[in-house]
């Protein structure tokens, strides 16, 4: 079989026609699956929050630690309650595991330091701690690497 000069012509039409059809179906696929990018007024409201200002209600009972971020400049961020605190809270000290990532412990004032893993929560009144499991477990089996 020889190609004709028509073969080219019709494999280009071909193209621009399914290129047409993805792209008119592009933006119905951006809005299911949301943007991967922020708006310049996003991007502003993340930098104020890694900056630090934002702090967790102060009359919350539950602390959750939801994260340990150690950054590339060396600084620790811990997430306690959704937000990253750089300060720390009003009457709680929060110190990194220098030897483990995902331990923190928190020092509430009036009673003894409490060590908590990333997940955990403590309530301030009581000192109880909740592992978030009710119960349950996490089994982690090895693999190979």
């Amino acid at each position: 079989m020889s190609a004709t000069p028509a073969a080219p012509a019709a494999a280009l039409a071909t193209l621009a026609v399914a290129l047409a059809l993805t792209s008119a179906t592009r933006p119905a696929l951006a809005a299911g699956l949301g943007s991967l990018f922020f708006t310049p007024e996003q991007r502003s409201r993340l930098d104020r929050q890694r900056n630090g200002d934002r702090q967790p209600p102060t009359d919350s009972a539950l602390l959750v630690i939801d994260g340990v971020v150690r950054r590339s400049d060396g600084r620790t961020v811990i997430w306690i309650n959704g937000v990253a605190q750089r300060g720390g809270i009003p009457g709680i000290r929060i110190f990194p595991s220098p030897q483990d990532p995902s331990r923190v412990t928190l020092g509430i004032q009036g009673g003894a330091p409490v060590r908590l893993r990333v997940g955990e929560s403590v309530n301030r009144a009581t000192r109880k701690r909740d592992d978030g499991l009710a119960g349950g477990s996490i089994r982690i089996r090895g693999g190979k690497r």
